[in-house]
């Protein structure tokens, strides 16, 4: 992931995470909560400054395995979604209690 990390602007590119590992015999997309909550462990231990996440095209229908976390990405201002399968506006609620601007 060190790859999709800007560390000047604090933002983790994660679209399209799912093709990330060109080659490899496995296939890890975000659209799966265990997947999504074991990515988000990892940021909150490694990059817990992030500012900005991108996770356009992930085909993502759901957002509660980001809500246990939602209390430790206090400085989450910046949430791209676009491009991903949340059909109902309500599932966005879930998000409220960010800090998000963008």
């Amino acid at each position: 992931m060190s790859d999709r990390y800007n560390p000047t602007t604090r933002a983790l590119n994660l679209s399209s995470f799912h093709n990330s590992f060109p080659g490899k015999s496995f296939y890890i997309p975000l659209s799966r909560s265990t997947v999504m909550q074991k990515v988000v462990e990892i940021i909150l231990e490694h990059i817990p400054e992030v500012v900005a996440i991108d996770l356009s095209n992930n085909q993502i229908f759901a957002l509660e395995p980001l809500v246990p976390y939602i209390d430790r990405l206090q400085n989450l201002t910046i949430l791209y979604l676009n491009n991903n399968k949340i059909t109902n506006m309500r599932y966005l609620s879930k998000l409220k209690g960010l800090p998000l601007v963008e």
